[in-house]
């Protein structure tokens, strides 16, 4: 099985922080189309604001994709509730940023 592959399609910035909009192609053809809300507090949590958010958000959708899988994604979700919901999510953000 092939793992999914993110395509950020489109970065806004909020009051808050950054709206995602990507899409997900899930086992080399069918795709969806998700939401994925980054606050700022977030971000200087994960990497001290010192990384781009949008290597960050991509890096946060390729673990929820691998965690949810193409039935449980959900259409919208926010880094926060990843980081509650996905085992040792921060650890694994850092290690998937160490090795770029």
């Amino acid at each position: 099985m092939q793992p999914p592959i993110i395509q950020i399609d489109g970065e806004h910035e909020t009051a808050t922080g950054w709206l995602y909009t990507l899409t997900i192609q899930w086992d080399g053809q069918n795709t969806t189309d998700h939401e994925l809300t980054f606050a700022w507090v977030d971000h200087e949590h994960l990497v001290g604001g010192t990384i781009s958010p949008s290597l960050i958000a991509k890096s946060a959708a390729k673990l929820a994709a691998e965690h949810f899988r193409k039935d449980q994604m959900p259409a919208r979700c926010d880094v926060s509730i990843l980081r509650r919901r996905i085992e040792g999510f921060d650890e694994r953000i850092k290690s998937t940023i160490n090795q770029a």
